[in-house]
């Protein structure tokens, strides 16, 4: 895809960063950074109601105000690409590796767990489908738990 605009841009100390805005219409922008002098690329992308509710379209007068809304912040282990605009999302910091594991732990029990129940019932076709989808709804351990209180 051709980007709608770049620009060079400082984003970390003195390291010139090309920051480029790429339509993803309709469901809003990306903007990348790229850094050329360490070859790693940043990106954040922005929904169309984000960028309403920030007062940004696509006017270049209006990218360009969006740009320079972009900084580089640590977030982790790593660096994250995030607007000072309070209308536009913070990214959530990437996993770290034991983190993931751990979630795809996590996910292969459950998985597992659910495929054995389904053997046992063994639907047919899509049923099949659509009972391993309600099972794994109904038993996700991460599915929040509401507690009521009788008056």
């Amino acid at each position: 895809k051709v980007a709608l605009i770049t620009e060079g841009k400082k984003l970390l100390g003195d390291d010139l960063f090309l920051v480029s805005v790429f339509d993803l219409e309709p469901s809003g922008v990306l903007i990348k950074a790229y850094n050329q002098a360490d070859s790693k690329e940043y990106s954040l992308p922005i929904s169309e109601r984000e960028l309403a509710g920030a007062g940004f379209n696509r006017t270049e007068a209006k990218l360009k105000a969006l740009l320079d809304t972009m900084e580089l912040k640590p977030g982790g282990a790593s660096l994250l690409l995030e607007s000072n605009d309070e209308n536009i999302s913070k990214p959530k910091p990437p996993m770290s590796a034991s983190e993931a594991q751990n979630t795809i732990a996590q996910s292969n029990i459950v998985l597992v767990n659910g495929l054995v129940e389904l053997c046992k019932v063994k639907p047919v076709g899509l049923d099949a489908v659509k009972w391993l989808g309600e099972w794994l709804l109904n038993n996700n351990p991460n599915k929040p738990r509401v507690d009521t209180i009788d008056e």
